[in-house]
């Protein structure tokens, strides 16, 4: 439930940038994305690119990819303290600390941790597994948002540069949106049914048994 209510806010956050790109004005159009970018990296869904390319079209390309990378290292500071609180909250920070497994990971992770973010926050590689891990392991908060920086700059330049270079038009920035929002949501609805007609499955097994 609590991930179908993150989806709905990133939803409607999206649309809501969306909209602003399309009516706001120019200065607007870059508040609003530094807002958006603030939030975009933590545990609410959106998607970046189609609007990194967009106000590469109208800003210099190193201004969207400080405001967006600064954006992100805002995100990437409120999650850690929330995760860090979280896990305070449970058992699980606990049952991590005493663990032999976790503690041979944390320490081999801290040592390749920086280049490890820097590298996921630029490429396509899944960034999450990676920043859930620095939290978990307690990687130095520092560190941790220097390497979100580095990470995110070049590729939200690269993005921007596109935009600036190729004038791509809106309307095919605006599929690429609904495509990156419909396709995890989509991804969502299947694993949903296949787990419940999994569920489904070993239920009329046993009973049949």
């Amino acid at each position: 439930m609590r991930k179908w209510i993150l989806t709905a806010i990133g939803i409607s956050l999206s649309f809501a940038l969306g909209y602003l790109f399309l009516e706001g004005s120019r200065y607007s159009q870059l508040l609003g994305f530094f807002g958006y970018m603030s939030v975009a990296c933590t545990i609410i869904p959106l998607p970046t690119p189609p609007y990194v390319i967009a106000l590469g079209k109208v800003f210099d390309p190193v201004l969207v990819a400080l405001a967006g990378s600064v954006g992100n290292c805002i995100a990437a500071f409120v999650e850690y303290r929330l995760l860090l609180w979280i896990f305070s909250k449970t058992e699980l920070q606990s049952r991590l600390e005493t663990s032999r497994i976790f503690q041979r990971f944390s320490y081999y992770f801290r040592r390749m941790a920086f280049v490890c973010l820097i590298f996921t926050g630029f490429t396509p590689i899944p960034f999450e597994p990676f920043r859930f891990a620095a939290i978990l392991a307690g990687y130095n908060l520092t560190l941790y948002l220097l390497a979100v920086l580095l990470g995110r700059f070049p590729r939200y330049y690269l993005m921007a540069l596109l935009g600036d270079r190729f004038q791509i038009p809106t309307h095919y920035l605006i599929i690429l949106l609904i495509l990156l929002i419909t396709i995890p949501v989509v991804g969502m609805l299947v694993r949903r049914y296949t787990s419940a007609d999994n569920d489904g499955g070993v239920a009329k097994h046993t009973t049949e048994n």
